[in-house]
């Protein structure tokens, strides 16, 4: 919780979305009193989609969520955060791969003020792309979550038969940056 960082309100509206839609209301419920428990009340009503919070108190709801519900990991909520985001769906219904790859940066910082996303290398020849996520080290788990939301974005772009993503790099594994190899047929 120490980790200084800002993330926009509509990133808390998709994770309340999410647990409304997979497990009902009541659960959004049990995860705010789990909050408060912790010692970190989040009451979902009183988020503005517009306003600044820490992104520290995201990823502790995320985990604490993770761990309420039974989720294996955090990827299958990242891949549907994007159904929840309508910015994000809008934005990406009418562009090119390519386009979303070269505006990643842009888009990263309209919804978090820590880390920096940096397209690194797209090939259509190949057909893969690489990006980095820099100086963001909150929890493993984070790491998850971002390759579902990253593979989720890219698929309404590139209509493909398969596409994967694969971290290749990871801060919480010595390395400088977390990167992802993102392929598609």
């Amino acid at each position: 919780m120490k980790i200084k960082g800002g993330t926009k309100g509509s990133e808390f509206l998709t994770l309340k979305n999410y647990i409304l839609q997979k497990h009902g209301k009541e659960k959004v419920l049990l995860l705010e009193r789990k909050m408060a428990e912790l010692g970190y009340p989040l009451d979902f009503d009183k988020i503005n989609i517009m306003e600044w919070y820490s992104e520290s108190l995201y990823n502790l709801a995320m985990i604490a969520a993770k761990h309420l519900f039974g989720w294996e990991n955090l990827f299958e909520f990242g891949y549907n955060s994007p159904k929840f985001s309508f910015g994000i769906r809008l934005f990406v219904k009418f562009i090119s791969l390519e386009r979303v790859f070269k505006e990643a940066s842009k888009t990263w910082r309209k919804f978090l003020d820590v880390g920096t996303l940096e397209p690194r290398e797209f090939n259509r020849k190949e057909k893969y792309l690489i990006i980095r996520l820099k100086d963001y080290k909150f929890h493993p788990d984070s790491c998850l979550y971002y390759a579902g939301y990253f593979l989720r974005v890219c698929k309404y772009t590139q209509r493909s038969k398969k596409m994967t993503i694969e971290e290749t790099k990871c801060m919480f594994k010595g390395d400088p940056y977390h990167e992802y190899l993102i392929r598609w047929e």
